[in-house]
């Protein structure tokens, strides 16, 4: 019973099953509630003829009271099956159009639900003694003889065809039988169908689920195009939501495969890099320790002073490319997040520019910062501004020739705020602008023989990424560059 369908299909018959049994029940009760209704309606009618077409029956009993038995033999003639008795007022035999019972002299017939059930509702059958079964009880019908006036006995009628189990036609019997039996069939038949039909309506969108998601899967969660494979997608009920759901699920399983997937290039590529990176300067670093080690006696102390200064670089150069990388492995990390507080950009501007004022004099660089009065405040991670915005100096003051100028400036742009670096310096080629916020990406032999890490950048555009902003460069060959920040101001 895996299937579906089977299980639906197994509760539908039982369901039948059940109520047909409850319908032959609710059948039997009505047909003996019906024939009990027929047999009073008719024995009351009886004995209310017998009256009418015979006004004098008291009186034609008490000139014969030994004979009376036979007349009324005569009205039960075509009813042989029935119980005819004249009773006094209080419930004994006077005369029966049966055997006379030898229990008779001391019996009375119970009265009280007679008189109650006709003052409450005359329609309805009453359930009384049987005369001739001293203690059982059957459908009866009486009606009051009068006389002169007044009342003077009862004419009782009882029905002996009212047990359903033991004496009530067959015909009835089989036919609530056949009819609670037809009914319960034709219940498990429409039921049937109906689900069969239901299951197709339901299966048929599962079925299409089932077929979009195996496509999704052997695509490899890769196809742009995952959102058509859901053709129920638009419906307006629980199929439309669920296929909504499976399709909103299956395109962000795509969106992180494909950044899976970015990231494990990232990192392929960034391993390669930091290989070839790495192992440049280590090798002059071996190299010069190398001589220094086993020549150092025999080398002019002006050589010795050289290679130092050169391993000393080259220390340095891999002391920036390792720092860059563990602080780009801080910024990629899922669990880091900025820490944003109301800032003055333009005075942070000022105080970083205040840090390179020495180093911009030392290279005979002009070094200005400028900011308009009444800037609004921003909520940024003042330590990842500061950080960002010292790369970008970096840059600038390395490739800007003597006597060049850089200049930093904060300014409002639309709804945000933007801090832009301009320098004096060679600029940057067309066809390297795309990638200049690449890691590990190298805009020209001048960047990389200043001692460059192809990070510094791409850490500026991660610090703008974590301030839901972003970051550009506008540059014209031999005119200088502008590398900028744009922030929100509810950064």
């Amino acid at each position: 019973m895996k299937s579906l369908r089977a299980r639906v299909l197994l509760l539908l018959v039982g369901f039948g099953l059940m109520m047909a049994a409850l319908l032959a029940i609710i059948m039997h009760a009505s047909v003996r509630q019906y024939y009990s209704d027929w047999m009073y309606a008719k024995n009351a009618g009886f004995a209310q003829r017998i009256l009418e077409a015979h006004p004098n029956l008291w009186r034609d009993y008490t000139r014969d009271p030994a004979g009376f038995g036979a007349t009324l033999r005569q009205y039960t003639l075509y009813a042989p099956d029935t119980g005819l008795y004249l009773l006094d007022l209080h419930g004994r035999v006077l005369a029966s159009a049966g055997e006379t019972q030898p229990f008779w002299g001391d019996y009375r017939v119970d009265l009280a639900p007679i008189v109650d059930s006709m003052r409450a509702d005359p329609a309805l059958p009453i359930v009384a003694d049987d005369p001739d079964f001293e203690g059982k009880t059957s459908l009866v019908a009486a009606r009051q003889v009068l006389h002169q006036g007044g009342p003077r006995g009862w004419l009782y009628v009882v029905a002996r065809r009212t047990d359903l189990g033991t004496a009530m036609p067959a015909l009835l019997r089989s036919y609530a039988i056949r009819t609670a039996a037809t009914v319960g069939l034709m219940t498990i038949a429409i039921g049937v169908l109906l689900t069969m039909a239901m299951m197709s309506l339901l299966t048929r969108p599962l079925t299409a689920l089932t077929r979009a998601t195996e496509q999704v899967r052997n695509s490899g969660f890769s196809d742009e195009q995952c959102g058509g494979f859901f053709p129920d997608a638009d419906r307006d009920d629980e199929i439309g939501r669920l296929s909504r759901t499976f399709r909103d699920a299956f395109d962000r399983l795509r969106q992180e495969t494909e950044r899976v997937r970015t990231i494990d290039s990232r990192r392929r590529e960034m391993v390669a890099s930091v290989s070839h990176d790495l192992r440049t300067p280590l090798t002059a670093l071996v190299g010069q320790i190398e001589t220094i080690r086993m020549k150092g006696d025999s080398l002019p102390a002006d050589a010795q002073a050289h290679l130092l200064e050169r391993a000393l670089q080259n220390a340095q150069h891999l002391k920036r490319l390792t720092d860059a990388l563990a602080e780009l492995a801080r910024l990629d990390s899922p669990e880091f997040r900025a820490q944003p507080e109301p800032i003055a950009i333009g005075e942070l501007a000022d105080d970083v520019v205040q840090r390179f004022a020495a180093a911009a004099q030392e290279a005979g660089v002009t070094l200005t910062v400028e900011y308009p009065d009444g800037l609004p405040l921003t909520r940024a991670d003042a330590a990842l501004i500061e950080r960002a915005l010292a790369n970008l100096l970096d840059n600038a003051l390395r490739v800007t020739p003597e006597g060049g100028h850089v200049r930093v400036c904060a300014l409002r742009d639309g709804g945000g705020i933007r801090l832009e670096v301009a320098d004096t310096g060679p600029g940057v080629p067309e066809e390297d602008q795309p990638r200049v916020f690449e890691r590990f990406y190298q805009t020209s032999r001048h960047r990389e023989h200043r001692g460059s890490s192809g990070l510094g950048l791409a850490i500026v555009k991660r610090v703008a990424e974590l301030h839901g902003g972003t970051a550009g460069l506008r540059s014209e060959p031999g005119r200088g560059s502008t590398f900028f920040i744009e922030l929100p101001l509810a950064a």
